[in-house]
């Protein structure tokens, strides 16, 4: 009787270990969906609001160019060393503090009305983002395996996007209503446009808040980072001796100059020349958000059946005829054009973001996800900082000699031509995910089904 007692004991303590165990997982994956959630969400609306907000405050190409290039350039400059650092000490104390100054900067961002003063918050929440991005990306490294790691990175991107669609289309209706309806009483209650600082304002505490949610989930979140002290500590340049990533890199920076060269001139297109509303800028920012979140989660499923390399290849040659719709865009004014830029563009960035990630990841062993993912980053970085501060000191120029028509349709055309140029790199790339791979997993998955 006593050993039977002892064995329902040894059974009934074995039981309660795997049900907690399975209470521990199921609260560390509620963690990483809330904390994707809070980053893709702040970092969408920051990517498409950041310039409006720029030139709404009056700042000139040049110097909206000068800001652009400076906060992809010091995001490059560090990426990579906090990739490093957080392979070697861990993730979740530089998340944490990524997190932290990301909503208090953001904040700041609230009050930043002229142009020193944007400047200077700008570059401090450019290298708060610098440690987020990487260590981020690492961590999903340290809990997917290289077969389905698109699959869960763009599911896991995507409904982090979902929740930002839907808190800027509900910042889109809000700012529509009061726009349509200024000055009217309904119900007793007067309606009163709001300024243009309030309602940025509105849109960046928003921000705030998300950076400050994924901030708190990651006190919660248990260290992904398994360290031996054993084994040697990875180093930066062993990721530049790897011959596929390198090709990679120089490809894709020379995609990143041309990309970047388009970043200074759209604010000012849709801002000054077309004076769209803040909640036209909103639903188009929108709609870049839904098609980014689609075409990340369907990528990513790609990704894992077909490679890396053939959707690398599509994201990348699609994006020349962005830039071109731009000029019908500002010749008529009609937003119909904008909203087809953002299609394009939030389609063929979604897909590219999950496959960069997850080529650079791929590449990499378990001691250097952080080094390659922050390279990948960097390199990506200082390639945008050459493009977008070239293009503000030419658009200024080419704008004060022949007028701004012919500024927004020669520049436009250009950029189209070097994406072209750009996306044929692509082709000579290594595939990181071959056919035998694939394969492999196919099988796996039909022998998990089995059993």
């Amino acid at each position: 009787m006593d050993a039977e007692n002892a064995s329902e004991n040894i059974a009934s303590t074995s039981n309660l270990e795997e049900k907690t165990d399975e209470n521990k997982n199921s609260q560390q994956k509620k963690l990483f969906y809330t904390i994707s959630i809070g980053s893709n969400s702040s970092q969408l609306i920051l990517l498409n609001f950041f310039q409006y907000f720029a030139a709404e405050v009056g700042v000139t190409q040049t110097v909206m160019g000068f800001v652009t290039a400076i906060r992809n350039l010091l995001g490059a400059l560090f990426q990579g060393r906090f990739g490093l650092i957080s392979d070697k000490h861990g993730r979740k104390i530089l998340l944490l503090l990524g997190f932290f100054l990301s909503f208090a900067f953001t904040t700041l961002l609230i009050f930043s009305y002229n142009t020193i003063l944007l400047i200077i918050v700008a570059t401090a929440q450019a290298f708060a983002l610098s440690i987020i991005i990487p260590v981020w990306n690492a961590t999903l490294g340290d809990v997917t395996e290289i077969k389905g790691r698109t699959t869960y990175i763009g599911i896991l991107s995507s409904i982090g996007q979902i929740v930002g669609v839907i808190l800027m289309l509900v910042l889109a209706g809000f700012f529509y209503i009061l726009y349509r309806f200024s000055g009217l009483v309904i119900i007793g209650i007067k309606i009163d446009s709001l300024d243009w600082k309030v309602q940025y304002g509105i849109v960046f505490g928003v921000c705030a808040f998300c950076f400050l949610l994924a901030a708190i989930c990651i006190v919660f979140l248990k260290e992904t980072r398994k360290k031996n002290l054993d084994k040697q500590q990875p180093k930066l340049r062993t990721a530049f001796q790897n011959k596929s990533f390198r090709k990679f890199i120089v490809v894709n920076s020379f995609f990143g100059v041309s990309m970047a060269a388009l970043w200074p001139i759209y604010p000012e297109i849709q801002v000054n020349i077309m004076n769209m509303e803040i909640y036209q800028l909103t639903f188009v920012a929108a709609i870049y958000a839904i098609f980014f979140s689609i075409a990340g989660y369907f990528g990513g499923k790609i990704g894992d059946r077909i490679g890396r390399k053939p959707v690398l290849i599509f994201s990348r040659i699609i994006m020349f005829s962005v830039s071109l719709l731009y000029i019908p865009a500002a010749l008529s004014g009609s937003w119909f054009y904008i909203i087809l830029t953002n299609i394009v563009s939030g389609f063929g960035n979604g897909i590219f973001l999950v496959m960069m990630n997850a080529y650079a990841l791929d590449l990499s062993s378990e001691e250097t996800l952080g080094v390659y993912s922050g390279l990948a980053q960097a390199s990506w970085g200082v390639a945008t900082f050459v493009g977008s501060l070239v293009t503000g000191f030419i658009a200024d120029y080419i704008r004060n000699s022949f007028g701004i028509s012919i500024m927004v349709i020669s520049i436009t055309i250009a950029i189209a031509v070097m994406r072209v140029i750009a996306s044929i790199g692509y082709f000579f790339v290594e595939e990181s995910l071959p056919r035998e791979n694939r394969i492999m997993r196919k099988k796996d998955y039909k022998n998990r089904n089995k059993t």
